[in-house]
């Protein structure tokens, strides 16, 4: 039984106790995104086991019809995952050419304005997306000792917290609004600390993982309990949903993080550097959803497939530049998406994962760039649908283990 449904149990552990968005990849590997960001702007391989069910996670809903009908405890979220519009999912015949898949992704998801500019421009291409919601962007600063921060004194959090009670209803009504629209709700997990401070993700072991865990389902679960919050226009799901991450800075220890991801009913993981080729299960039985190795053009060099990383690239990790400089930022990060794209389109087709925040740094080229490309990209290519990571686990799990080893083994795609 999957832990996260355990919320009055662990709101009484939370009493008892007297109680958004960057990446680093680790070993070293080249930044993915800032530790200090402000969350309100800004392995091997195994193969498919075809015994797994990309729904088994979620909750029957046959009968259900409003989230009042199955009212979770707290009253902010529903009991059960309400259907979302379906995603129509095509089974390849072998040797059949699949879609060209773009998915595109958000660290923190915390943003009024930014997630709403995305919704926004989703609905006019077609595209689903994913939200990987900080924890913490639901929990407001007068309760920030609540959060039990794993290797760290309560109430510590890089990332900060929600500014009051109103910020967080307004975040709640826009995941209800993404979630109703078809987006994908994932998480960012919490507290965000990373290397090289005290109590960093890659420093966890199983309990701090199982308090993270914990804690996220207490802090989305019973948002309108801590919140105080007493009519609530509730979520359509809860934390349940919730079938795949990208780790703080890309942390992690994953031996150790990887079984109590598969424990909890995740499905994936989107916090590995991987190339441009079709994705594998690893051992724990997840699918790996990487940044991916892409070309950053007129910089002469090769970056994985993140805003921040680009951000480094271009601008030294600088937020702040002039307005030439912001221009030709936008400029090759649009380009740089097109061309990866066309290649894929054009050879493998493989997936194409893109990683972003909800930022608006220098200028904010990157929103605009990426704003151009759901544009473009989907006016270019007509078989291209930007979709969710949970919408590409079902397409993936619903092909034959044989075409799906076909794609795999075309290998990485050059260009």
């Amino acid at each position: 039984m999957r832990p996260r449904v355990l919320v009055p149990l662990l709101l009484a552990l939370a009493a008892a106790l007297g109680l958004i968005l960057g990446a680093v990849l680790p070993s070293g590997t080249p930044v993915a995104d800032s530790p200090t960001a402000d969350p309100t702007q800004s392995g091997t391989t195994a193969p498919l086991d075809p015994t797994r069910s990309p729904s088994e996670s979620t909750p029957a809903t046959d009968g259900v019809d409003t989230v009042t009908d199955v009212m979770g405890d707290g009253g902010g979220v529903s009991a059960v995952n309400l259907p979302q519009p379906e995603f129509e999912v095509t089974k390849l015949a072998p040797g059949e050419k699949p879609p060209q898949f773009v998915t595109i992704s958000f660290d923190g998801s915390c943003s009024n304005d930014i997630i709403n500019h995305y919704m926004d421009t989703a609905e006019q291409v077609g595209a689903r997306l994913t939200f990987f919601v900080s924890g913490l962007c639901l929990l407001p600063e007068e309760q920030k000792f609540l959060y039990d921060t794993p290797g760290r004194d309560a109430g510590s959090s890089a990332i900060g917290f929600a500014d009051d009670t109103p910020e967080v209803v307004q975040r709640i009504a826009n995941y209800k609004k993404a979630y109703e629209a078809g987006h994908e709700i994932g998480t960012h997990f919490l507290g965000h600390w990373c290397e090289p401070n005290d109590g960093a993700v890659n420093s966890w072991g199983a309990t701090q993982w199982d308090s993270e865990f914990a804690q996220d389902v207490m802090f989305m679960d019973d948002w309108a309990g801590i919140n105080g919050v007493a009519n609530p226009d509730p979520l359509p799901f809860n934390h349940s949903v919730m079938t795949g991450a990208r780790t703080p800075c890309l942390e992690g220890q994953r031996d150790v993080m990887y079984p109590i991801f598969a424990a909890n009913g995740f499905t994936y993981d989107a916090s590995n550097p991987g190339m441009l080729q079709w994705p594998s299960v690893n051992d724990y039985g997840l699918w790996e959803f990487p940044l991916q190795t892409m070309k950053v053009v007129g910089y002469d060099r090769s970056n994985l497939s993140m805003d921040y990383n680009f951000l480094c690239a271009q601008n030294e990790c600088n937020q702040q530049a002039d307005q030439a400089t912001c221009d030709r930022i936008e400029q090759s990060t649009y380009d740089s998406l097109m061309a990866v794209v066309d290649a894929l389109y054009n050879g493998n087709r493989a997936p194409f994962f893109f990683g972003n925040h909800f930022n608006t740094w220098v200028c904010g080229a990157y929103q605009n760039a990426l704003t151009r490309f759901m544009y473009d990209a989907s006016a270019m290519y007509p078989d291209l649908k930007f979709i969710s990571n949970a919408d590409l686990v079902k397409w993936l799990e619903a092909q034959d283990p044989a075409v799906l080893a076909q794609l795999q083994a075309q290998g990485v795609q050059g260009y």
